[in-house]
């Protein structure tokens, strides 16, 4: 399919020659073109539409890549952040938000440059199929972590149950939850598709058999609805408990204060990013319910910016991180000196050094015993860290 800003035409309308249904699907009919013909009847959109988001999915990446990548490095580097069994959600997230940010932003900026899906029906399903399941794990993620910090803080004689090995368990629970939901289309049920701008692609939304209605219904109620549901309940307990937090008589006022400041925080912190996720999802849950239920298009632009804005969720939580955790920051400045120091530990002396070594050595007072030991001033530095 040639999609080059050439082959538009002088009406500004897209030109393609891809087939309703592939030849190349073995076990389904392949992605379709249904979501494009949908709206075919409204305004196109510019080659100009198309460069906007391109640039835009380009500074989202710039900012979701190397921001969950700190968060990586800091939860794997840094043994603080791995005692508490909710940071291993944490790293979770970050390891969904980073993935989405590998196999989802890459192809659809250069579908944006080039005016168009480039990679075909195989890489249209694929692309929804990854794209998905990463935000999917991510959503369920959020509310795993609303859900722990309602036991620690409001039920907290549950909190023992806790453990690293169980936590670990529901993480792996997490990625089978979201398979459950993101392999059906695989199979037949529903599939994935071209989203009308036909740089992204997603579930079909627009259902032509009582199976896909429920399988949709399934979706949106289950995956979002309810998770929105659980979350609001946990944080709004949480918040109601974290101001009226009591502590033991022994406790001074001191303790009691920065003992709140911290509860109050953290949670302020997972309440950030369950609004973020709210604000970024709840445009896209909107329009699709509006496909499944009504026979009117919405207008082009109603379903092309939610689907974008949908794409910021991967940039929102390392942001969070950083402006709300004085330790977060403490420890990725920390992991990035530390890791510094490895880099320079592993370039050999350099002349310069080798002679200022061997200058000390020559400078110790008779009878002094030489240290076996010594290393130039730079390395010495980085290993008392």
């Amino acid at each position: 399919m040639d999609t080059s800003p050439s082959s538009w035409l002088p009406g500004g309308e897209f030109f393609t020659d891809s087939p309703e249904n592939s030849s190349e699907w073995p076990w389904t009919d392949g992605p379709t073109d249904t979501g494009w013909r949908h709206h075919q009847s409204a305004d196109p959109v510019g080659y100009e539409g198309y460069l906007a988001s391109a640039i835009y999915l380009t500074l989202t990446g710039l900012i979701a890549l190397p921001g969950n990548v700190i968060a990586i490095t800091v939860f794997l580097t840094e043994k603080e952040f791995r005692k508490k069994q909710q940071n291993s959600f944490v790293l979770n997230l970050a390891i969904a938000d980073f993935s989405v940010c590998v196999f989802a932003y890459p192809s659809s900026t250069i579908a944006g440059f080039a005016g168009g899906w480039v990679l075909g029906d195989v890489g249209c399903t694929i692309y929804g199929f990854l794209c998905f399941t990463f935000s999917l794990t991510s959503m369920v993620t959020l509310c795993a972590i609303s859900v722990y910090r309602y036991i620690v803080i409001c039920k907290p004689q549950y909190a023992h149950l806790l453990t690293h090995r169980r936590t670990n368990f529901v993480i792996i629970g997490i990625w089978l939850y979201a398979l459950v939901f993101t392999v059906p289309p695989l199979v037949g049920v529903n599939r994935y598709t071209y989203e009308p701008m036909h740089i992204t692609c997603s579930l079909d939304w627009n259902v032509q058999y009582p199976g896909e209605t429920a399988y949709l219904a399934a979706v949106l109620v289950i995956v979002f609805v309810l998770q929105v549901l659980i979350m609001c309940f946990c944080y709004f307990n949480i918040i109601v408990k974290s101001a009226n937090l009591k502590f033991a008589a022994l406790a001074n006022e001191r303790t009691k204060k920065a003992a709140k400041k911290d509860t109050w925080k953290t949670s302020m912190m997972c309440l950030t990013m369950v609004v973020s996720f709210l604000i970024a999802w709840t445009p896209y849950a909107v329009s699709s319910t509006w496909d499944i239920l009504s026979e009117e298009d919405l207008p082009i632009i109603a379903t092309i910016l939610p689907s974008m804005f949908a794409k910021s969720s991967c940039m929102m939580n390392p942001i969070i991180y950083s402006c709300c955790s004085n330790k977060f920051r403490q420890a990725a400045a920390k992991s990035f000196r530390r890791l510094g120091c490895m880099r320079k530990q592993s370039v050999p002396p350099s002349p310069a050094e080798l002679r200022n070594t061997v200058l000390e050595f020559t400078a110790e007072p008779a009878g002094q015993a030489i240290p076996m030991s010594a290393l130039p001033s730079s390395s010495a530095k980085c290993t008392s860290l």
